[in-house]
């Protein structure tokens, strides 16, 4: 059974600040019959894979000789041993999708996908000064059952080195599968963490139209759970070099 209109919801909630950074809401249109409806961007299909897979080629050593994505970075293993050239930034992605499949498309950052809950990582440079449009959505292979989408980005700082969070996508509700009050908890965590449109204020990528939809899901009687979620957002790459820790109080404005 899907969600009423109105349990399709964007971030009007959301009071982001930062540079051309706002709420969005669906807009509502009358069916024939008068009824109100919500006009939300069909969703389309996310072909089924079995692993970790780029349109675009990958860089850095964690990516050498293996086919599709990368080896994850963890902690303590912050040192990219081939650093990004001059005009350059390195970004990893981080994708995961219990219970289905995801993908992050960008015209200019590329297509991105990963299934089930093991994490996928993928490191590509992109120029600095640059800006992006992406769409990251994820589609449960069984929609009764639901799903737990997962997006990290972050970008490198070779002056560390250090890494600094851009973006960080979650749903888990009561269940651990994305329903309305998992992306309520998600939609207020942004809020809070964000300021000028970056998780860290000394990263140098501007997140901007930041925006949630989904087709709906099962009756609230049966969990409420999501069949599909795509979180949409600008992303602007800023041209001057990091160069304080992540969370420094010389990157916060006084």
């Amino acid at each position: 059974m899907r969600l009423s209109p109105s349990a399709v919801l964007a971030f009007g909630a959301l009071a982001l600040t930062g540079p051309s950074i706002g709420g969005c809401a669906s807009s509502r249109t009358k069916n024939a019959a008068g009824d109100e409806a919500a006009d939300v961007t069909t969703i389309r299909h996310v072909d089924r894979i079995a692993n970790g897979a780029a349109s675009v080629p990958l860089v850095g050593e964690r990516c050498a000789g293996r086919a599709g994505s990368c080896r994850c970075r963890e902690r303590g293993d912050d040192a990219e041993s081939q650093p990004p050239t001059d005009g350059q930034k390195r970004f990893e992605i981080r994708m995961a999708a219990d219970g289905g499949e995801a993908v992050l498309d960008s015209a200019t950052l590329g297509r991105f996908q990963a299934a089930g809950p093991q994490e996928s990582c993928f490191y590509v440079d992109v120029p600095a000064g640059g800006q992006h449009e992406v769409a990251f959505t994820a589609r449960a292979t069984r929609p009764q059952e639901g799903l737990a989408p997962r997006l990290q980005m972050a970008e490198y700082g070779p002056a560390g080195p250090w890494w600094y969070d851009i973006v960080a996508v979650e749903c888990t509700g009561p269940t651990g599968r994305c329903n309305r009050a998992g992306i309520d908890t998600w939609a207020a965590r942004t809020s809070t963490q964000r300021k000028r449109g970056r998780l860290d204020p000394c990263g140098s990528a501007v997140v901007s139209k930041l925006l949630w939809e989904t087709s709906g899901g099962q009756a609230e009687r049966d969990g409420g759970l999501y069949r599909d979620l795509t979180v949409r957002f600008a992303m602007e790459v800023k041209k001057f070099a990091t160069q304080f820790a992540p969370g420094s109080t010389e990157c916060i404005p006084k």
